[in-house]
C-alpha cells in the first residue's frame, strides 16, 4: 500500500521532505503547499499538486501530512489536518508553548489520528549505536554543544528551541527519565527579538547534564560527550561518528615520572562501526510505517514526548527570567 502524502511549508525542511517522500517507494507525493508561488517549481519537478491556500491543500486525495511551517503556525495546520481526517508528522519544536502542543496532542486522540513530532537526531545512526552500547546507569555526565551562523530563513523562535530541543529530546530519549532543570541563560546580541545564546543545566536523576546552544559562531558544531567513571563517549551527530576513550594501563606516578604522567593522558580510543544514513530519510519512512500500522512506532517522537520538552523549556524560561532578576536586584 503507498501511502498518499502531502507537504505544507516548503522552506529548508518542508523541501526536504518533499525530496524524500519522492523517492520513498511505499509513498505517493499527492501534493505540496507554500503561500510563495514560486514553489511550484518543486511541484513540477516532483509531478505533484501545488497549492497556495491549505484549504484546496487539505481537498486533495491525502492519508498524511508533514507540517514544515513556521513553528508558531504549527498549531492551526495541524489542527485543521487532523480535523479532515488526516494523520499527521509536525517538525520540531512541536509548538511555541505547552498550551498549543496540548491543545493538538488532545485534538489527536479526540479525533483518533496518528500526531508524531520530527525530533530527527532519533534517526541519526550514532545515535542509534550510542543507545545499543552505553550502560546510562554508569554514566554521571554529559556535556552537549550545538553551535551554528544564524540561520538565513526567517525565525519565529530562538536557538534553544531551535536547537537545545534536539538535545533535551535526546537526553529524554536515551535516560528515560523526565529532568529537573538546575539552572538556565539566555542572551541576544540580535535585535530579532528572541535569544540567540542559550545554556541550561539539567539533572537527570543521578546524570548533571549541560547544553550550551549558540547561533553566534561562523561555524557548525552538532557534539555530545558522555562521561562515566572507566571511559566517556563521544559523538558527532553530523558526522555520525561515535567513539570511547578509557584510561591506557595504569603507570606508576609515585616517583613522579614526567613519561609516566603524560601516559595516563593518553587515552585509549575505540571507533564504532555506524552505517551512515540520511536521518530524514530513516524518520520519515517510520513515519509512513507508523500510518500503515495506525500507531506512532519507535524511535518516532509522540506528542507526549515532545510535550516533555516543551515543559523543560518552559522551566528553563521561568528559571532564567528569576535568575535574572535576582541579579539585577
Amino acid at each position: 500500500m503507498k501511502v498518499k502524502v502531502g507537504v505544507v511549508g516548503l522552506g529548508f525542511m518542508g523541501s526536504a521532505h518533499a525530496r524524500v517522500y519522492k523517492k520513498l517507494k511505499d509513498c505517493d507525493l499527492v501534493a505540496i503547499c507554500d503561500s510563495d508561488p514560486t514553489k511550484q517549481q518543486l511541484a513540477e519537478a516532483y509531478g505533484c499538486r501545488f497549492c497556495v491556500d491549505f484549504e484546496a491543500f487539505l481537498e486533495a486525495d491525502l492519508d498524511a501530512v508533514s507540517v514544515c511551517t513556521p513553528t508558531a503556525m504549527h498549531k492551526d495546520f495541524v489542527m485543521s489536518a487532523l480535523e479532515r481526517g488526516k494523520h499527521v508528522l509536525v517538525e520540531k519544536p512541536f509548538a511555541d508553548s505547552l498550551k498549543s502542543g496540548e491543545a493538538m496532542a488532545k485534538k489527536a486522540v479526540s479525533v483518533d489520528k496518528l500526531l508524531a513530532v520530527g525530533y530527527i537526531e532519533r534517526f541519526n545512526s550514532a545515535v542509534r549505536r550510542l543507545k545499543g552500547v552505553v550502560d546510562f546507569s554508569q554514566i554521571y555526565s554529559t556535556v552537549s554543544m550545538r553551535f551554528g551562523p544564524f540561520p538565513p530563513r526567517t525565525k519565529y523562535s530562538g536557538v534553544f528551541l531551535d536547537l537545545a530541543s534536539h538535545e533535551i529530546d535526546i537526553l529524554n530519549y536515551l535516560t528515560g527519565v523526565q529532568p529537573n532543570v538546575l539552572y538556565a541563560h539566555f542572551s541576544s546580541n540580535s535585535d530579532n527579538g528572541f535569544e540567540d545564546y542559550a545554556y541550561i543545566s539539567l539533572k537527570y536523576g543521578h546524570i548533571h547534564s549541560h547544553i550550551e546552544a549558540s547561533w553566534l559562531p561562523n561555524y557548525k558544531l552538532r557534539l555530545i560527550n558522555l562521561y562515566g567513571n572507566e571511559r566517556f563517549y563521544s559523538l558527532d551527530y553530523a558526522q555520525q561518528k561515535l567513539r570511547a576513550h578509557r584510561a591506557p594501563p595504569k603507570a606508576n606516578i609515585e616517583n613522579g615520572s614526567w613519561d609516566d604522567i603524560l601516559w595516563l593522558s593518553r587515552h585509549v580510543e575505540e571507533e564504532f562501526a555506524v552505517s551512515v544514513s540520511e536521518p530524514l530519510v530513516m524518520e520519515l519512512q517510520c513515519f509512513l510505517d507508523s500510518v500503515k500500522k495506525n500507531e506512532v512506532l519507535d524511535p518516532l517522537c509522540t506528542p507526549k514526548e515532545a510535550l516533555k520538552v516543551l515543559k523543560v523549556t518552559d522551566c528553563a524560561f521561568s528559571t532564567a527570567k528569576v535568575q535574572n532578576n535576582c541579579d539585577s536586584a
